[in-house]
């Protein structure tokens, strides 16, 4: 790139030179024209005064043709070597001598006025030397036009050559620049496409030069540094999710471990009294409320495990319930959680990831929430003409075919219209330091798009928000 840029710019400069020095040349001869047509208008000035003095016998007339005279004879003696480019040496020669004999004879009528027949018989002599004068300065104005407009032809032609030349060379240039960093550069922008779409890892090298294979290094280290600090930074979400979550879980678990205290007192008391029948349905309420107990520790576990991607069959409805109780004990009093979803409607997701994004939506509508706060969740199969209403991210957006579109909405303050394109940035929140990170609704955004899904949210401040999610449907055996 560097050799390209040296030879346009050294073309340039060369044209340039070269252009200067024929604008030179083309000035030069403008000036010469014009000192040619400046003798042209003197020598028409003398005859203009001599036909004056013929016709009103005025002196002053006579006397003007003699400075005209003067001022034609200075020019040619000042500007001799400039004409010389004009006419040949010669016809300069002639045209001195045919000033002088007319001022001569026009010098003669000063002594003549008295003796008209004298004057009658030198006034044709007269014009006829000024007719003489008139034609040699004609010719020789005439010939420095022609000569200007075969310097301007030329001047043009040399132009377009030069700007044609230029052009060639430059479109050379540019295609040993394509071939050479271009191209790679396009290659590079595939594959970067590649990456943003999760069908490749890494970048490959298009081509040897030094350059290109330093800048595929250091984009393949950024990737690799940018894929270690995402995953430690959805690691960090899950786990606060997961302290979140640890209140909620301790009233699911409240509820069985009391049951099963509640029944051991009982057996303890009626050992001796009850009979068989007694003791096992006891017996068998202390089993149901340990396996109670030991799925909810199983969910909490199966949250907070770290494992790879994988996409299964999940029944969501089953799922949202799970979570809602994780994060029941931030549910105030009054404030009532919906589902309205079919019991079989199922998706194509990893239950974890998308466990985690309920976890984050619903924490962040409930912040918001006021004594008597609702939030509904509603999901349903469609067959969407175009993204969801509203700021929509995500690589499954523009999808055609039925996907299932899971709305969370809130009857909460909303989000205010300026910040509402903001909060899917990393990093960005509004509450107080210390009180969040801002990576939720960002690690939200990166599991949906990770399951190839979009998500949206509308809101209208005063009146709650609405997040929309849009995920592949599974296919189940009955469809």
């Amino acid at each position: 790139m560097t050799l390209g840029y040296y030879a346009v710019a050294a073309i340039i400069l060369v044209a340039s030179l070269f252009f200067v020095g024929e604008l030179r040349t083309l000035e030069a001869r403008v000036v010469l024209g014009q000192r040619a047509t400046d003798l042209f208008d003197t020598v028409l000035e003398i005859r203009r005064f001599e036909r004056n003095f013929f016709l009103h016998r005025q002196v002053a007339d006579l006397q003007e043709n003699a400075r005209q005279i003067n001022l034609a004879r200075d020019s040619m003696t000042a500007n001799r070597a400039d004409f010389l480019a004009i006419a040949p040496k010669a016809r300069l020669d002639d045209l001195q001598t045919l000033l002088n004999d007319y001022q001569r004879q026009m010098s003669a009528f000063a002594t003549l006025e008295s003796d008209g027949g004298k004057l009658a018989l030198m006034e044709p002599r007269v014009r006829t030397l000024g007719k003489e004068v008139v034609a040699i300065a004609q010719d020789m104005a005439s010939s420095e036009r022609r000569q200007i407009q075969a310097t301007l032809a030329s001047f043009r032609t040399l132009l377009l050559g030069a700007i044609f030349c230029m052009a060639l060379l430059i479109v050379a240039i540019g295609r040993v620049l394509s071939q050479r960093v271009v191209r790679p550069l396009k290659e590079m922008e595939v594959s970067v496409a590649a990456i943003s779409a999760n069908r490749r890892e890494t970048l490959s090298a298009p081509s040897d030069d030094r350059e290109i294979l330093s800048i595929i290094a250091a984009f393949n280290h950024m990737l690799k540094e940018l894929d270690i600090r995402q995953k430690s930074l959805m690691r960090s979400e899950r786990l606060v999710s997961l302290g979140t979550m640890l209140s909620g879980v301790a009233h699911e678990l409240n509820n069985p471990l009391s049951n099963i205290s509640t029944s051991c007192q009982i057996l303890q008391e009626e050992v001796e009294e009850s009979d068989h029948a007694t003791q096992k349905i006891y017996l068998q309420q202390i089993d149901q409320q340990t396996e109670r107990a030991r799925n909810i520790v199983r969910s909490l576990l199966d949250f907070s495990r770290e494992k790879e991607f994988r996409k299964e069959t999940v029944l969501l409805r089953p799922l949202v319930q799970q979570t809602v109780g994780f994060v029941r004990g931030e549910v105030s009093a009054k404030s009532v959680v919906q589902l309205d979803i079919p019991e079989d409607l199922v998706v194509a997701a990893d239950a974890q990831r998308l466990q985690q994004v309920f976890v984050n939506l619903i924490r962040n509508a409930l912040e918001g929430l006021g004594a008597d706060g609702r939030i509904v969740i509603a999901a349903q199969r469609m067959h969407p003409d175009g993204p969801p209403g509203g700021t929509a991210l995500g690589s499954g957006c523009e999808a055609d075919g039925e996907v299932v579109e899971i709305s969370i909405a809130d009857n909460g303050p909303g989000i205010a219209p300026e910040i509402l394109p903001r909060i899917f940035d990393p990093f960005f929140t509004t509450k107080d330091v210390g009180h969040g990170m801002g990576l939720g609704l960002f690690v939200v955004y990166e599991i949906v798009d990770e399951h190839g899904g979009c998500i949206a949210v509308e809101s209208t401040p005063g009146q709650g928000a609405t997040f929309r999610i849009r995920l592949p449907q599974a296919e189940t055996e009955e469809t």
